[in-house]
């Protein structure tokens, strides 16, 4: 079995060399960074199911760092299940610089996704959201 490996930065193949052909990052580093950080990476990650992922595990961490790359994945994805995730995650970590971002969704998101960030809204503000 081959294994394929990919830049943390801008999610090319580097067939395992230490710096991305593409964008120039040193892959030696990466083994420095934390768990959390690589989540944070792949919330750009091309493969769509990853940033789900990253999202929903984001979220179970409560990594409030997270919060920046969460509104951005959100904002800058078109994806309901990815802003489904996201909205999930921002619920779980409570902090209220989130509550734009969620109520942007909350008007403008497909029903999977208003209603996550309904059910977000309700956990970081405590009460019911009404327009």
């Amino acid at each position: 079995m081959t294994v394929t490996h990919f830049c943390p930065e801008c999610w090319n193949e580097t067939r395992g060399l230490a710096l991305c052909p593409v964008c120039g990052a040193d892959l030696r580093q990466l083994p420095e960074q934390t768990y959390e950080e690589k989540l944070i990476g792949a919330l750009r990650h091309r493969e769509p199911t990853v940033p789900v992922r990253a999202a929903i595990v984001l979220g179970k961490l409560r990594h409030a760092a997270a919060v920046p790359a969460l509104i951005e994945a959100a904002m800058s994805t078109k994806d309901p299940y990815l802003q489904e995730a996201v909205a999930q995650a921002l619920g779980a970590i409570g902090d209220r610089k989130a509550l734009p971002c969620l109520q942007h969704l909350r008007r403008k998101g497909a029903v999977r996704v208003r209603t996550a960030a309904e059910l977000a809204l309700t956990r970081v503000t405590g009460k019911i959201e009404t327009d």
